[in-house]
């Protein structure tokens, strides 16, 4: 009794947690009974708590919501202002209305988030497209530059918050994809007008686009013409590659995490019959080609993917086109944790020879949700031992 006297709330917090075993007993219940009434009472507090009387328009956007007393309009990103906060615009509560999930407007001014923008449009006429993002007057088209890349606001940093899309007509701007979008006199890539010829224009991969004259290469914000390429020819094999009457061309902009910009040629001589392996592996001419490099030694009549990044031929076993010395591609195989993999004689470790490994009793440790994998004599984190058993 005195335990009790002397320490209240460690003598409450054993009673509950006595009475919950209790119950959890009785009702046979896999969850603890006492934990939706705390989730309830947790609930009335936080909306007790909440500097909210509500949402103004839930319908269209969830981050403008009046203030407790309805006095007020306040910008609270998804309504979460514990952790993103919450801005009072001191905006008019009655002519208030949202226009968009981060666009409101009053008789008196036009915002963005908790920021004016009445300099940056026409207010009489400004609205938000229906996906949210795009925004249009009687005169421009906008994109909110918070709603761009980081490279993007680098490359064009104004004061502005919207980014006034160049050439961009409102009457007939649309968008085409996440990158593309067109009005009806200009094609614009990632928001910026291009200087193509707009009638004979089509976009035909990732990596490439064309028209009567030029094809170009797609970097991330800018076009550029790859005058070796003939466009009359010109046509996709798939998302990444494309082909004209002489060559087969890939291009990366990057490299090893370098900027290289690099348009890689693949003469042919026929791809009348080019096979295409789950959009990573070309075979033709009697070369397998990944990554927009020829797989040497692969032979094509047996080439296929076991499990990506593994393929094999009848006398290898590759791993993300390069081979994997030693393997003996029949008896090859993978394990759950797909960076390991053995044959009769070996373990290899990322396409790689495990040299300490014993291959009859490597496997798991059958730790739950552990990567690590033990033969007879070690414990292995991919490459290295970090256990001696």
């Amino acid at each position: 009794m005195n335990f009790i006297i002397n320490h209240p709330y460690i003598s409450i917090t054993i009673i509950l947690l006595i009475v919950n075993s209790i119950i959890k007993k009785i009702t046979r219940a896999e969850h603890s009974p006492l934990a939706k009434v705390f989730l309830f009472i947790m609930a009335i507090i936080a909306q007790a708590c909440s500097p909210f009387a509500g949402p103004v328009d839930k319908s269209v956007s969830d981050s403008f919501y009046y203030s407790k007393t309805k006095s007020n309009i306040c910008y609270s990103p998804m309504g979460n202002w514990f952790e993103l906060g919450n801005t009072k615009l001191n905006a008019d509560v009655k002519s208030f209305k949202v226009l968009g999930r981060n666009f409101g407007k009053d008789k008196n001014h036009l915002y963005f988030k908790s920021n004016i923008i009445d300099n940056e449009v026409d207010i009489a006429t400004f609205y938000v497209d229906k996906d949210n993002y795009i925004c249009f007057d009687k005169d421009h088209v906008y994109i909110a530059f918070n709603y761009l890349s980081y490279d993007f606001n680098k490359a064009h940093q104004e004061k502005n918050l919207l980014w006034k899309i160049a050439k961009a007509n409102p009457e007939t701007f649309q968008k085409i994809d996440h990158n593309w979008s067109k009005d009806d006199k200009h094609f614009f890539y990632n928001y910026v007008p291009i200087d193509v010829d707009y009638t004979s224009f089509e976009v035909l991969n990732e990596n490439f686009a064309k028209d009567k004259n030029k094809v170009y290469s797609l970097k991330t914000y800018e076009l550029l013409p790859a005058l070796t390429i003939d466009p009359a020819t010109t046509k996709k094999i798939n998302d990444r590659y494309i082909a004209d009457k002489n060559n087969i061309y890939d291009f990366q902009e990057y490299q090893n995490s370098e900027l290289v910009d690099s348009l890689i040629s693949i003469p042919y001589q026929n791809i009348d019959d080019l096979k295409i392996l789950e959009d990573k592996f070309l075979l033709f001419d009697n070369n397998v080609i990944y990554d927009a490099a020829k797989i040497e030694n692969a032979d094509v009549s047996s080439f296929q993917i076991i499990q990506f990044p593994y393929s094999k031929d009848k006398n290898h076993v590759f791993y993300n086109g390069d081979i994997i010395e030693k393997a003996d591609p029949k008896t090859f195989s993978i394990f759950e944790t797909s960076f390991y993999s053995k044959d009769k004689n070996y373990v290899f470790v990322y396409g790689k020879l495990l040299k300490e490994a014993d291959v009859a009793t490597f496997g798991p440790t059958n730790e739950k949700h552990s990567l690590l994998h033990k033969d007879k004599n070690h414990t292995y984190r991919g490459g290295e031992i970090v256990e001696d058993n």
